[in-house]
């Protein structure tokens, strides 16, 4: 795997997801996608569209263009809207902000992140677990339920944990890596990943996230990491339950730039796709090439929402 500091390419990040499929959902998918000019074309498909962030809604801290007002016009025409994302780094409240500086109007309760659904699962644990995560100092992480240190060069941090939450990548480096491996190989205990994503589109490239170092620590050493976000189950039936009035599986459209994440996902929850294809995980691949190798087809494609 790349060093921590490094971005990677799209085409090594696709194959890193096809080695870990093991691990990932199961999911049935249409033999062929129907290609569109943007999301205006497919309104009448759809009662609830959501979006994942980083390369549909905005690439990094710039919007895409043409998002808000396809978000503003989807409003107005009264279809339910939600974010699904794996953005586990910061508080729901920071994450409102963000969207809002970006010129995306979304309630809280119109967000669904990776770190809430995290949060859900880490009730089912034992309250006086002491769990050492992965993540920058701006993070909040007493926030999060349970007893939470941040992991760093201390040794001490990783000796005392009783698990371990893969929240953030930010800040995480092949050292600090190495030290959790070590710590995991002398004792095993639970490791929890609040942002499955093995990559993220950023300004500069693409990053690797925790869901990247998750399966390095699975491959080395037998882990069974547990998984709160994009493609995996919880996170999916966390916005459908948000929905009000309910909305029929097969009327929600999940919007992303991802096979792995978005498409597979939403399609093993029963909803519809639609890959995004100029600006995120995809940009400059070819796609038909991309559905043919990983067997994942959505049902619909276009170049920006």
């Amino acid at each position: 795997m790349p060093a921590a500091e490094n971005t990677v390419s799209g085409s090594w990040a696709i194959e890193r997801y096809e080695d870990v499929r093991c691990r990932l959902p199961d999911a049935e998918f249409p033999e062929q996608p129907v290609y569109a000019a943007g999301l205006d074309d497919l309104r009448d498909e759809f009662d609830a569209f959501v979006f994942d962030s980083f390369g549909v809604l905005n690439v990094g801290d710039q919007p895409i263009a043409g998002a808000r007002a396809c978000i503003d016009a989807l409003r107005a025409d009264s279809r339910q809207l939600a974010i699904l994302t794996n953005a586990a780094t910061v508080p729901l409240g920071r994450l409102v902000h963000k969207y809002s500086q970006l010129g995306f109007q979304f309630e809280a309760g119109e967000i669904i992140s990776s770190r809430e659904v995290l949060a859900s699962g880490l009730r089912c644990f034992d309250s006086e677990m002491r769990w050492g995560v992965a993540a920058p100092l701006q993070s909040n992480i007493d926030e999060l339920p349970g007893r939470c240190h941040r992991l760093d060069t201390d040794t001490a941090g990783f000796h005392y944990s009783d698990g371990f939450i893969l929240l953030s990548s930010q800040d995480w480096t092949v050292e600090l890596q190495a030290m959790l491996a070590d710590a995991l190989a002398r004792q095993p205990c639970p490791v929890l990943v609040g942002n499955p994503d093995i990559v993220a589109p950023r300004e500069g490239g693409l990053s690797l996230e925790p869901g990247a170092y998750a399966h390095q620590l699975a491959d080395m050493l037998g882990v069974e990491p547990v998984f709160y976000g994009k493609p995996f189950g919880n996170a999916f039936a966390e916005v459908a339950a948000r929905f009000e009035p309910a909305v029929d599986p097969h009327r929600i459209a999940m919007i992303g730039d991802s096979f792995h994440t978005d498409i597979l996902g939403g399609a093993a929850a029963g909803w519809r796709t639609v890959l995004v294809t100029d600006h995120g995980l995809v940009k400059g691949l070819d796609v038909d090439a991309l559905m043919q190798s990983t067997g994942i087809v959505p049902d619909f494609i276009i170049p920006s929402i």
